[in-house]
């Protein structure tokens, strides 16, 4: 009895130990409802992370912009009745996790990657993916390399950032593939665009819309970077909010999921004030609230898909102004198009 005892202890102990070490014990916070909270101080705490151009930055003015921002402000538009009221507070991959579960944010928009362990384990719910995206590498473009096949043709080193995905499964295909690289682990985003654009490493790994901003952001000539096109890596990258929150997880996952339903029905920001008045598709009139019943179980108003459409956009539009044909990265839609062309994204019926 004493040993299984012991065992139990030592077990537990591993285990206090390992949570610690990921920032802090997974606690509730001060306040249980966050819905409740967010409305009462009209103003949702929205962390982010500096992932460049296009993903998520602080411009000249002090004011974040980027897909990850605007998913941001689609949440605060539908919660607080203003896209604008969005106290954005800056994260890293060391404690993103950790403020979360403390409650100095109510919700984290950022590349942060949906997996077993961090569902389980973290104190932290995904409530869907707003990116379908996957590992790859940016490579000096002196270095001669095109495809990930050419490395196996020289020794080179790779910049990855401690305590995140990217370095997990870099090791992981380093050991599969028998590649010759140098693997230098770096403790931030910006310590690893750093030590890649200083050439302090030949390569760079991350998830590739990353290395696209990362390269509009970071490089002195665009041209003189490759980014290979091969992923070694599956990346569904989601916002994350604290377990036990089902009322603010639904809210989270239906407020992204109306931004897809209104690009499957062509409703955009500019048309949706009078596609309410004029249409007589079921959902459309359920989305945009001119029949009762989208804050039904949310506890939000009938009007807040409306909102979140014609003050941040529909999917498409908020893709394409930061990632896509609308803005300076060009990125193809891919996995992240409609499911009607080719893609993985669908909203799920709003009727009962």
């Amino acid at each position: 009895m004493r040993l299984v005892r012991a065992l139990a202890g030592m077990v537990l102990g591993v285990a206090v130990l390992e949570l610690a070490v990921l920032g802090a014990l997974p606690g509730r916070p001060a306040r249980a409802d966050t819905l409740a909270a967010v409305q009462e101080a009209g103003v949702l705490r929205c962390g982010v992370t500096s992932r460049g151009s296009g993903l998520s930055i602080l411009d000249e003015s002090g004011r974040w912009r980027g897909f990850f921002a605007d998913m941001c402000r689609s949440l605060a538009a539908a919660v607080t009745g203003s896209a604008d009221r969005v106290e954005f507070v800056e994260a890293n991959a060391e404690n993103r996790f950790a403020i979360l579960r403390n409650g100095e944010v109510d919700v984290v928009m950022e590349g942060t990657t949906w997996t077993l362990q961090r569902d389980a384990a973290f104190g932290v719910d995904f409530p869907t993916v707003y990116l379908f995206d996957g590992q790859g590498f940016i490579a000096h473009r002196s270095l001669g390399v095109a495809h990930l096949d050419d490395l196996a043709k020289t020794t080179t080193s790779v910049c990855a950032i401690e305590q995140t995905t990217s370095l997990r499964n870099l090791e992981d295909w380093m050991a599969r593939s028998g590649a010759r690289l140098t693997l230098k682990r770096v403790r931030s985003d910006e310590g690893a665009t750093s030590a890649f654009f200083n050439h302090h490493c030949d390569l760079f790994s991350s998830d590739r819309m990353s290395l696209y901003a990362q390269r509009r952001l970071m490089a002195p000539d665009s041209n003189d970077y490759v980014i290979l096109p091969e992923t070694i890596s599956k990346e569904p990258l989601g916002p994350m909010v604290r377990t036990g929150e089902k009322r603010w997880f639904d809210i989270v996952r239906w407020v992204f999921l109306a931004t897809v339903l209104a690009e499957e029905k062509g409703v955009t920001a500019a048309n949706a004030a009078a596609v309410k008045e004029d249409t007589v598709d079921v959902e459309v009139r359920k989305l945009l609230g001119a029949t009762p019943g989208l804050g039904w179980g949310l506890g939000l108003d009938d009007g807040w898909g409306l909102r979140v459409i014609t003050q941040v956009g529909n999917y498409g539009e908020i893709f394409d102004r930061h990632l896509g044909a609308g803005s300076p990265l060009g990125i193809e839609r891919g996995l992240n198009a409609l499911w009607s062309k080719g893609g993985l994204m669908f909203a799920p019926p709003l009727g009962g």
